[in-house]
């Protein structure tokens, strides 16, 4: 059996390092240098970011899903606008205030579409505020 007078002595004699002259000087130039590394990182970090989303971009409009997405748009415009025209003037005005051409054009959608996502995000920094 291991003596235990012993074992607290070594504890005590190598449970702390020594302290050296330069300590103060040896932890500023680590923090130099691990500053230096991480401008160096956030630079190579944001120029990839950069060099990727041009490289996306690029990919989206060579694949013509702008058009696409136009297309559907203009569809989308045309049944909202002709559904919600003959349900005003069927069923919400009365028959002499019928306005038999309603238009609801596709910004109104893309509008609220965007005051969605923009309420979206302030609740989600409202709750990562508050953790």
């Amino acid at each position: 059996m291991a003596d235990r007078t012993f074992e607290m002595e070594l504890d005590r004699m190598f449970g702390e390092a020594p302290a050296f002259p330069d300590t103060d000087l040896f932890a500023a130039r680590v923090e130099a240098r691990l500053d230096r590394g991480w401008t160096f990182r956030r630079l190579l970090i944001g120029g990839l970011g950069i060099a990727g989303g041009l490289i996306g971009g690029a990919q989206i409009l060579g694949s013509g899903l702008l058009s696409r997405i136009g297309e559907l748009s203009a569809r989308s415009n045309h049944m909202v606008s002709s559904g919600l025209g003959d349900l005003t003037a069927e069923h919400i005005l009365p028959p002499g205030l019928a306005v038999p051409n309603l238009f609801l054009g596709g910004g109104v959608l893309w509008m609220s579409a965007a005051l969605a996502i923009l309420a979206i995000g302030f609740i989600a920094t409202r709750a990562i505020k508050e953790i």
